[in-house]
């Protein structure tokens, strides 16, 4: 067994395994050393990175739970024990559901911005089958590769210019490769029975969530709900949604610390 849990990131709507590079980097730096041999999975989720959507491998919940939850077993059998498993956005989502529904693979959540939008009760009682219309994203994507790679890197310099230099490139390139025909229809979310999940978690969980004004799309309701849970800790980063890209010096700390605490 190695002396670290392995760690799978999933990424959010749009971008792919390679936009965590960065971060995965400052993390193994971190402290004194002793999470640089960590063994980190950073997959593509269906209909990105040029993956064509396809049966079985759409952006609707249950192809990207199942997706996942076979990385997240991969993972465990190459590193001989239970896992960290995190997100962002999109990717929190699925990954709360993965350790809801395999806490066996699991030993630690990490969850950055998720798309927890309304207060736990309401989620409660919303049909979780409900379709979710996605064809905004979609409409997102296909004027950005309309503008072409150059052009979408220039772009997000403008928009984001305190990110790591490292940051632009995969974050572009990811854009201009999504499948956008997945957005055409209605699909289930990965936001739904997200508060029943979150209740049923009994590995340490860190919540890291943005500022509501400058994008962070996490209810404020539900994260003070969540952090009410045992074994739950919240925090609040004054940034946008792209919590890590913004303010990586205070969010890689914070998982850092959950892998140590968690590692066996």
């Amino acid at each position: 067994m190695s002396p670290l849990p392995g760690l799978l990131l999933l990424h959010g709507v749009g971008d792919s395994g390679e936009c965590w590079g960065p971060f995965v980097a400052r993390l193994r730096a971190h402290g004194d050393g002793s999470l640089a041999a960590l063994r980190v999975s950073t997959p593509d989720a269906p209909a990105h990175a040029g993956h064509p959507s396809a049966p079985g491998r759409t952006i609707a919940a249950p192809d990207q739970i199942a997706v996942a939850v076979g990385h997240a077993e991969d993972l465990v059998s190459s590193t001989g024990g239970p896992i960290v498993v995190g997100g962002h956005s999109m990717g929190s989502g699925v990954a709360l559901a993965v350790a809801a529904e395999r806490p066996d693979l699991i030993r630690g959540l990490w969850l950055e911005d998720p798309p927890l939008l309304t207060p736990m009760a309401v989620n409660d009682a919303a049909d979780p089958d409900t379709p979710v219309d996605g064809t905004q994203f979609g409409a997102w994507f296909d004027d950005l590769q309309a503008l072409g790679l150059d052009e979408v890197i220039a772009l997000a310099r403008v928009e984001h210019p305190g990110w790591d230099e490292g940051e632009y490139e995969p974050w572009a390139r990811a854009k201009c490769s999504v499948d956008t025909t997945a957005f055409l229809n209605p699909v289930p979310w990965v936001a739904a029975r997200w508060a029943a999940r979150a209740r049923s978690i009994t590995v340490p969980t860190v919540l890291v969530v943005g500022d509501p004004e400058a994008g962070s799309v996490t209810h404020p309701t539900a994260a003070q709900e969540l952090g009410a849970l045992p074994g739950w800790s919240v925090h609040h980063v004054m940034t946008g949604h792209d919590v890590r890209r913004d303010a990586p010096d205070e969010v890689v700390p914070l998982l850092a610390e959950l892998i140590r605490s968690v590692s066996p």
